[in-house]
């Protein structure tokens, strides 16, 4: 298997390992099963974050790869997830990103502390009750999946079905692993998706309530009355469907990752739980070590050359953000956790510049309570498995399962 292809087993496996034999060759790496230039050090990631010769718009191009059939068969999802600002550059960026600057605030975040406290607990005392359990399935997917679904006002009973949704969507999002009906899952997982937030839209339009929805669409209404754009109606199925894609599929793999990472530093994991006041620095350089976002994607749009290399118009670009966050150049002994570490802040796993996470302040919030409450509550933090199992995706990095001992 080549040792540029990043769907390979090894490459899924052990990402960093990859990374740094790439950056070996360079700063800038072609990879040809990709047809994609790699950034691999920090100071060429972060500076593409900040390039605007580099496009965030990666709809337009992939949909132009596609023959009729599949164009048309993915009509549909290309449709919501122009909705998603990520997509984007400026003005467009702009207009997606303040509806949801205005309703999703750090404010709104911090005031679900409590509530965030409570359904950890309730998840640590279904752990407790079976001793040796998987942390993904216990805690790592369920937290933020009831906190972005209730902020959202979906109704519990509705819950279950996005993991499937969100999975099925991910296959476009995220670069599945290559299956031959991708497009086909993706459309079908983009439609339910637009039907059901197409009903909660009416449903909160004529109902409000405490929740982003109603929140968006109040925002957009008085866009709207001044004047402005607003948000189409295609357009906030797609911005809700970010929220609630992002609000879970990311947060669960950190906090999952996190755990392992936690588990296979033991004097780490001691550390921190001695210091708990400690957390908000740890998160940060758990994100570091072994973050939820592995690459980040853009295009060129105008020719320029940068690392030895010719970038041309219409070719694609990885942002590693992975390979940043383990460059020795930045990051001393990188392939050490250490939760003293004085400037794992300076990571680019939320990314950097105008795309810069708007969901971080949450991911943050339930990183730390989840992780801190965990190492808290049990004395006895264990793995139970040498054979670990990640999701086969070219962007990002979780894993399936993650068998753990507490008590």
């Amino acid at each position: 298997m080549s040792s540029t292809y990043l769907l390979s087993p090894a490459a899924v496996r052990d990402p960093y390992t990859f990374f740094a034999a790439l950056r070996e060759q360079g700063p800038v790496v072609w990879l040809p099963e990709h047809h994609a230039w790699l950034f691999t050090t920090y100071d060429e990631v972060h500076a593409g974050f900040r390039d605007l010769r580099l496009s965030s718009d990666r709809l337009t191009p992939l949909e132009q790869r596609l023959d009729p059939a599949r164009r048309a068969l993915l009509g549909q999802t290309f449709e919501l997830l122009r909705g998603w600002m990520v997509f984007h550059d400026p003005p467009d960026h702009e207009r997606l990103r303040e509806p949801l600057r205005r309703t999703f605030t750090p404010r709104t975040v911090e005031n679900l502390r409590p509530h965030v406290e409570q359904i950890v607990g309730q998840l640590l005392d279904t752990m407790a009750d079976n001793g040796e359990c998987d942390l993904v399935a216990e805690l790592a997917f369920p937290l933020p999946a009831i906190v972005i679904a209730e902020l959202l006002g979906v109704p519990p009973e509705d819950r279950e079905r996005f993991k499937t949704w969100s999975t099925m969507l991910a296959a476009i999002v995220f670069g599945g692993s290559n299956r031959p009906d991708q497009a086909e899952v993706a459309a079908a997982g983009s439609a339910q998706f637009a039907d059901y937030f197409g009903w909660l839209i009416r449903k909160y339009t004529e109902e409000p309530a405490d929740n982003l929805v109603s929140a968006l669409i109040a925002v957009t209404r008085e866009e709207a009355a001044e004047g402005g754009d607003g948000l189409t109606p295609s357009e906030l199925v797609g911005a809700l469907t970010l929220l609630l894609f992002g609000g879970h599929e990311t947060t669960t793999n950190f906090i999952g990752n996190a755990s392992l990472a936690l588990l296979q530093f033991p004097s780490e994991q001691v550390w921190l739980r001695e210091h708990p006041e400690a957390i908000a620095a740890a998160v940060e350089e758990l994100h570091r070590y072994d973050g939820p976002t592995k690459i980040m994607v853009r295009n060129v749009s105008v020719a320029h050359e940068r690392g030895g290399c010719s970038l041309a118009p219409g070719q694609t670009v990885f942002l590693g953000v992975g390979a940043a966050n383990r460059d020795p150049a930045m990051f001393p002994d990188p392939d050490r956790l250490w939760l003293q570490r004085p400037d794992s802040q300076k990571h680019l796993g939320f990314g950097y510049g105008i795309h810069y996470c708007l969901g971080a302040p949450l991911a943050r919030l339930e990183g730390q309570i989840a992780l801190n409450a965990l190492l808290q509550r049990f004395d006895r933090f264990e793995l139970c498995t040498d054979e670990l199992d990640y999701g086969a995706t070219i962007l990002g990095r979780g894993l399936r399962r993650l068998p753990v001992r507490v008590g």
